[in-house]
């Protein structure tokens, strides 16, 4: 009996500090220095070094970097979040857009992130893409084919927008 106790109690403990060393739950307004420089989010060091974006992608999104802006809602805990977010920090470092055009908040277990505005989040991570300052597309979870992909897709599906509403004037 105390043998099984013993154990249990070393497993719980190994368990627990596991979890204390790698599921750090940050929450509020982070930025992409938080991430790199966090002893708990090497995960994003890694995830940013190891993407791969698509070339033809990243070159539309350069081409249009300009005229957008995101808000990001993620979970460092989150499985997810953790795969995405450095992919799309990739994605924009290498098409040259500056940090500055990433809003991020992170969010803990009930997705609560102290983001001064309600975005209506109900699932980690949440791409919000502005184009002055109206919402212009989300891509929410995992991406539907890729991060570079389904930006893209929104930056263009904005842009046909506003050529139709000048055509219509």
């Amino acid at each position: 009996m105390r043998l099984k106790t013993l154990l249990l109690s070393g497993g719980l403990l190994c368990s627990s500090l596991a979890w204390a060393q790698d599921g750090k739950v940050l929450k509020g307004k982070i930025d992409m220095k938080t991430l790199m420089n966090d002893t708990s989010t090497t995960w994003f060091y890694k995830g940013v070094n190891s993407y791969q974006p698509n070339d033809n992608m990243l070159n539309y999104i350069k081409t249009n970097r300009a005229n957008f802006n995101m808000v990001v809602v993620m979970g460092t805990w989150d499985e997810t979040s953790r795969e995405v977010v450095p992919a799309l920090y990739k994605v924009m470092i290498t098409g040259g857009s500056p940090d500055e055009q990433i809003v991020m908040f992170a969010a803990d277990q009930k997705l609560q992130s102290d983001a001064p505005v309600d975005y209506k989040v109900k699932k980690l991570p949440t791409i919000i893409v502005f184009k002055d300052g109206k919402e212009e597309g989300r891509i929410v979870g995992t991406p539907k084919e890729s991060i570079e992909a389904d930006l893209s897709r929104i930056l263009l599906s904005s842009s046909k927008k506003e050529k139709d509403t000048k055509e219509k004037e």
